[in-house]
């Protein structure tokens, strides 16, 4: 990319130019500033902010083209060359600047012409002869240029100049823009198949998929083997829910022996976007055996998507191998370097492989949309005006549903985000089910994995209790529970009666369980049969060593009150000790389902699946319910010795253990 020079100024054009506002130059120079300290991104938010408002002025062109040096971004570069181009088109420092924006962004016809053209008004400019030099090895690929399409000559190269027009526009998101240059230059050239291959893409980023989907079928109607017809076909079913009708597609697309620059790549990213890995793979060893990727200028990519399939396939030495290889080629490929940066965190924390970054599975303007539905409820922190706000996006952009599953599945940090916020908000029968898949897959960060998680077994999607999750990399038991803890009182009973409880409860807790035996008999005497009186009764029972009688009575109590979860609990307990596992567990699991707990009761819960757990052995889910017992009340006394017997809690249990809850 060949820079602008900061210290040189523009050539203004011979009509009067209007000196720049004392506002501007107060903005410039907090430009000045942002530059001066390498803040380059919010340089070019100011300056893009400044250009909208202050249009066509030179010195805010001048400082984007600079800035957009300095972050590398080819194609803000390329835009911001051109746009200083038309004000200042007498300055041949811009005008080589722009020739090499045209080179560097695969555009040989568009250089060459812009080359050319600095060579007519500027023969004996002091880099005159390194054009020529440059002109020299540039010209030599014209003949692929207009091999590629199909016509020779001044008509080749202009037609050549139009197409590479069009995907100038197509690259800066202006759309309709290439959409006209691209039906002018159809009427010169009825079946030019890019240009038609390019009005489907204007399409498919405004979402108007069903439009896309008839221009591309109008390539394949006098073309039928076109390469990036079929890829993009196949692309446009998928995002339309259609995945039914790409196989016969994707045959044709393998099949396919029509010419194309880019002919590997098309096949790979339309295998990439159906997530057949295997394909991809396949067509890879193809490209290298043909050759083909030592020449190819987007050779880079085919290996991107070469590294995502194998590392889904579990290859990760050879998707790290492929990565590297996809950087060498085009330093600049910054999905290889994402990923590649990815996998460097710890495999819980990983979102890598991708293939495409969110804006090739959701248009600009469906994000735009959702963003205008979305933030003005989320501004007022009203939960159900952005539930509301996010069913009616789905409405007006049913195709996302079905693009849903594929960003959680394989999307990039910002597609699954997307996703799972999404269907967070909206709570639709169909994205729930994908939050779901995506929960008891192995894709995708364990902290959101678990988040999707919670959302489907509070749906009724997933089963409370333990759930097989992929977490730290290895498959574990993890407790779900979706419920509401509540202090309400549980049972009442007349003043006389809770006095009476109240003294016996605290008899126990110091270990006085005669005292407690006679005030608990005084209480049933005056109401008979009450589930929490009989159940601390056997306490006290059980305190003296008279087990047969505590036993007994837990039985009785838990037989005439199955509501009453305290003495089921304590029946529960009694089985563990026996060693009558299964009678316990047969007890315990009904009560998974509970959507509403008192705080005493739960924490009872947790003690005895505790019990039960560490019975069978399974210290990893004992663990889950130690830390949700924790999050729930912290200042238990009992926890510190379930702690000694479960075990000190890994990183991964506290996590858990966080987020374990839902009240």
């Amino acid at each position: 990319m060949s820079k602008k020079k900061r210290d040189t100024q523009p050539k203004p054009d011979r009509q009067m130019v209007r000196p720049p506002s004392g506002q501007l130059l107060s903005r410039l120079s907090e430009v000045e500033s942002l530059t001066q300290r390498r803040r380059w991104g919010e340089a070019a938010e100011l300056l893009e902010s400044l250009d909208r408002r202050y249009p066509h002025r030179a010195e805010v062109l001048t400082e984007l083209v600079n800035v957009y040096y300095e972050l590398g971004d080819r194609l803000g570069y390329q835009r911001a060359c051109e746009n200083l181009h038309r004000v200042t088109p007498r300055d041949p420092d811009l005008t080589l600047a722009l020739a090499g924006a045209y080179l560097s962004n695969l555009h040989p016809a568009l250089a060459l012409h812009t080359f050319r053209r600095f060579l007519e008004r500027w023969p004996d400019h002091a880099r005159a002869a390194e054009v020529r030099k440059t002109l020299s090895e540039l010209e030599p690929a014209l003949d692929g240029v207009l091999d590629e399409v199909g016509v020779e000559g001044d008509e080749g190269f202009a037609l050549a100049l139009q197409h590479e027009t069009v995907q100038a526009y197509l690259e800066q998101g202006r759309y309709r823009e290439a959409r006209q240059a691209a039906e002018e230059l159809l009427r010169r050239h009825p079946k030019f198949a890019p240009a038609l291959n390019n009005i489907s893409q204007t399409y498919f980023a405004e979402g108007k998929l069903d439009r896309a989907i008839a221009t591309t079928q109008q390539v394949l109607a006098f073309d039928p083997d076109n390469v990036h017809a079929l890829s993009n076909l196949a692309r446009y079913l998928v995002l339309s829910g259609r995945v039914g009708e790409t196989p016969p597609l994707l045959e044709r697309l393998k099949a396919s022996s029509a010419k194309a620059a880019e002919v590997w790549l098309k096949k790979a990213e339309a295998l990439s976007v159906v997530g057949d890995d295997h394909g991809v793979l396949e067509l890879f060893r193809q490209a290298e055996q043909s050759g083909d990727l030592n020449e190819m200028p987007t050779s880079a990519m085919v290996y991107h998507l070469a590294a995502v399939a194998a590392l889904r396939a579990g290859g990760e030495s050879d998707a790290r191998r492929y990565w590297q290889q996809a950087l060498k080629l085009n330093p600049g490929l910054d999905l290889a370097r994402q990923n590649l940066d990815d996998l460097r965190k710890r495999v819980g924390e990983r979102h890598a492989p991708w293939a495409l970054p969110l804006a090739n599975w959701v248009t600009r303007q469906a994000i735009e949309d959702f963003a205008a539905q979305i933030e003005p409820a989320a501004r007022r922190d009203d939960a159900e005006a952005v539930s509301q706000g996010a069913r009616r996006f789905l409405r007006r952009h049913p195709e996302v549903v079905g693009v849903m599953p594929i960003l959680l599945d394989r999307g990039d940090p910002d597609g699954r985000e997307f996703a799972v916020r999404l269907a967070l908000m909206a709570r639709t029968p169909e994205l729930l089910a994908a939050l779901r898949d995506f929960a008891l897959g192995q894709h995708g960060p364990d902290q959101l994995r678990f988040e999707a998680a919670q959302a489907a077994n509070q749906a009724g999607l997933l089963s409370p209790g333990l759930t097989r999750l992929w977490m730290d990399g290895a498959w574990r038991e993890i407790m779900l529970m979706g419920f509401e803890l509540h202090d309400d009182p549980l049972i009442s009973h007349p003043p006389q009666v809770e006095a009476l409880l109240i003294e016996a409860i605290q008899a126990i807790r110091d270990d006085d369980p005669q005292t407690a035996e006679r005030l608990l008999k005084q209480a049933l005497e005056i109401e008979p049969d009450m589930p929490d009186l009989t159940n601390n009764l056997a306490m006290a029972y059980e305190m003296q060593g008279r087990s047969p009688e505590a036993q007994a009575l837990v039985r009785q109590t838990c037989e005439r009150h199955p509501d009453y979860v305290f003495a089921c609990l304590g029946l529960a307990r009694l089985h563990v000790t026996q060693g009558r596992l299964d009678e316990a567990k047969a007890l315990l699991a009904p009560l998974l389902a509970r959507r509403r707990w008192h705080f005493s009761e739960f924490t009872s819960f947790c003690s005895a699946q505790i019990d039960l757990l560490l019975a069978e052995g399974n210290r990893d889910a004992a663990q889950s319910w130690l830390e949700m017992w924790g999050d729930v009340n912290p200042e238990d006394p009992a926890l510190e010795r379930y702690r000694r017997l479960v075990g000190p809690p890994g990183r991964l249990r506290r996590w858990l253990g966080r987020r374990g809850r839902s009240d």
